[in-house]
């Protein structure tokens, strides 16, 4: 078996982008396994937090015969494609019936209005649940499930799972205050409001890209590092003095997930469940007007210079473990392959 793996996914049979089978170890068969993009970081993270053999494929038009035939060395009968990589449908239509499929949805409806690509995915997976191809589909962002359900396209909730992770060695940024501000340059990640609150605060940011909006440069500090690899990013979130998050919508985000698992306070938007039922993390992580960048650095200087602020990181780690306890029977419910469509609702 281990042998039947090595073939299939070894340098000389595959470019090092083609797919590759990780999650949790495999030892013989696996009756279930998730599917994820290896490029998307929160669905991966999210996907890996399910406890299943995982295969990251990036398009599945062109790596589709690859990840069957691994799925077919697993005897793998049920599929979990978390996201939507390039491919899903052709790749469900080509495996099925021989394989059953459930699908886990990341995003928000607040995308489907302005971003035409994102409702179609939807109606997309409404086409082969309707007919027979996909058997669930799952949303971990509470209320869209019953809003799309109402809307004639059956989905349940499924609480996104959290990736623990181990702190990771610091770099050192030099003196005074560093602030990331690590999300795509787009309106929807409202990076240039945080940007402008990092100005307010005096303090210098650091982002992957700086967005193209002339009159940024000025007097704002901003290091502008670039698309670096996966070690190197989660170093620098752990190297920062607060990570910032303050994004127009979102459904379970990873970066304040990392930043405190890596003993950095975040400050996010109130969009989003985590976090949100604890009164104390609520106080000091969330800012309620996003767009405002006075608000964001009040916000944040508050939470930066906050006393408690180990008392605060240790608070967050402690909720996210419970998190994953308490909401661990509507995930196991969904990736069942005994459990009947359905059989998992919202409360």
């Amino acid at each position: 078996m281990r042998e039947r793996f090595r073939r299939l996914l070894s340098p000389a049979s595959r470019p090092t982008s083609d797919p590759t089978l990780g999650g949790a170890p495999v030892d013989g068969r696996a009756r279930v396994v998730a599917l994820c993009h290896p490029e998307w970081r929160g669905i991966r993270s999210a996907t890996k937090a399910l406890g299943l053999p995982m295969v990251e494929a990036s398009d599945l038009d062109r790596q589709g015969s690859t990840v069957g035939a691994i799925l077919d060395a697993l005897g793998t009968e049920m599929v979990v494609v978390s996201g939507f990589p390039p491919g899903t449908e052709r790749f469900v239509l080509a495996q099925s019936p021989r394989r059953r499929f459930r699908i886990l949805m990341h995003s928000s409806m607040a995308q489907h209005g302005a971003e035409a690509g994102e409702s179609a995915v939807i109606g997309t997976i409404a086409r082969l649940s309707a007919s027979g191809h996909v058997e669930h589909l799952g949303f971990t962002k509470e209320g869209q499930a019953e809003a799309l359900s109402a809307l004639g396209v059956p989905a349940v909730f499924v609480p996104a799972a959290i990736e623990e992770l181990e702190e990771v060695a610091r770099d050192d940024l030099g003196p005074g205050g560093h602030i990331g501000v690590f999300a795509e340059a787009s309106w929807r990640k409202n990076v240039v409001t945080q940007l402008g609150a990092v100005a307010l605060m005096g303090e210098t940011a650091h982002v992957t890209r700086i967005p193209p909006v002339d009159y940024l440069p000025g007097r704002l500090r901003v290091v502008e590092h670039g698309l670096i690899d996966r070690d190197r990013f989660v170093r620098l979130v752990a190297s920062v003095d607060l990570n910032l998050a303050v994004s127009l919508y979102e459904c379970f985000p990873l970066l304040p997930q990392e930043s405190y698992w890596f003993g950095v306070p975040a400050l996010l938007s109130r969009t989003t469940a985590l976090f949100a039922d604890d009164e104390v993390l609520g106080r000091f992580s969330f800012v309620s007007e996003h767009d405002n960048p006075a608000a964001v650095a009040r916000a944040a200087s508050t939470l930066l210079e906050r006393a408690e602020r180990e008392g605060i990181v240790q608070r967050a780690r402690a909720w996210m473990r419970a998190w994953n306890l308490r909401t661990a029977d509507r995930r196991e419910a969904f990736l069942d392959p005994d459990a009947q469509p359905g059989s998992t609702t919202a409360s």
